[in-house]
């Protein structure tokens, strides 16, 4: 991956990482695709070749097959939907 965006992140197991924004790995170079990444450390300090990496249309996908099978908690949800709700606003005003 090419990164264009990057935030620090703690899963709820307490790994620290990174989430990642940028053109996809599988693009070789060609900036096509873009993609998203959980890039954590292994137990050598690298970014483990276990970190997962999906373009968003599968993300998307993910995410709704998560939610049709009841797999997030409520806590989950609320959180999905308020941070959804938060950025939607925010993104709507900044169109204008």
């Amino acid at each position: 991956m090419v990164t264009i965006w990057e935030k620090e992140y703690q899963d709820q197991r307490g790994t620290e990482g990174k989430i990642r924004i940028g053109w996809a790995s599988w693009d070789k170079g060609a900036h096509k695709t873009k993609s998203v990444k959980w890039a954590y450390k292994d137990t050598s300090g690298k970014i483990s070749r276990g970190s997962p990496e999906a373009p968003f249309d599968v993300l998307i996908e993910m995410l709704l097959f998560s939610l049709e099978k009841n797999e997030l908690s409520a806590e989950q949800i609320k959180y999905l939907k308020d941070s959804m709700w938060k950025n939607i606003v925010r993104t709507t005003q900044n169109s204008y």
